[in-house]
Order: C-alpha cells, then structure tokens, then sequence
C-alpha cells in the first residue's frame, strides 16, 4: 500500500502542477471489491467530468512521457466533483489542508458507511 499512497501522492503533485483544482484527494478502501481506490474531488468536475478524465489521463501520460516512474494507474482514480455527497459529507467533520495525511475509519458520513479512508486534502 506505500507504494499506492506514494503514487497517489505523486498523481495529487501532478494534477496541481496542472490547476486541475483539486479540493480533496483520498484514498477510500471499499470492501465489497475489496480494494482500495484514489479519490479526487475538483472544483468544476460535475459540469465537466468527462473532460476532467480526459485531462488527467493527458496530464499522466505527459508524466510518463517526461520519464516520471510509478504513476497511479487512472483506472485506480475516482475522480467526483467537490458537491459529491461523500466529498461534502467528509468536508464537514475533517480537515486536511495542503497535502497531509489523516486516517478515517468506521464512521458514516452522509448517509455513507466509510470503512477506512487515507485522507491526503480535504478542504472547504
């Protein structure tokens, strides 16, 4: 898994190097696939979400290209608008300004049952 948090890190770098207006980044382990996956909240992202997509997968493979190793996979990302229900529902109980990192577990948010989260940005 530090080899994921890294490459997620690293994807977050990226995507503000860009002004890809990212609000939250996290990772949200969801137990019915059993698998963990990058969450990435933007700004303008539920008027354009299709583009948002198309704009991360550029801004990786220029990464790539440019010879920067271990990038998280976009099939490993969510990428969701910042009104998102588990965006907005985490925005009011926890803060994580800048990239940090903070862990929460077991609670519900929205509506939502989180089982575990990495949290690396959540801001208002």
């Amino acid at each position: 898994m530090k080899d994921d948090i890294d490459a997620g890190l690293r994807l977050l770098e990226l995507l503000d190097r860009a002004g890809f207006g990212v609000t939250a980044a996290f990772w949200l382990y969801d137990s019915d696939q059993e698998r963990w996956r990058f969450v990435v909240a933007a700004r303008d992202a539920e008027r354009v979400l299709g583009q948002k997509y198309l704009d991360a997968a550029g801004i990786i493979s220029k990464a790539r290209e440019s010879g920067l190793p271990d990038l998280l996979p976009l099939d490993r990302v969510r990428i969701t608008s910042s009104s998102d229900p588990l965006v907005a529902g985490l925005t009011q109980v926890v803060r994580v300004p800048g990239t940090t990192s903070a862990r929460f577990s077991r609670s519900m948010v929205n509506g939502i049952y989180v089982e575990d989260a990495l949290i690396h940005r959540l801001a208002a």
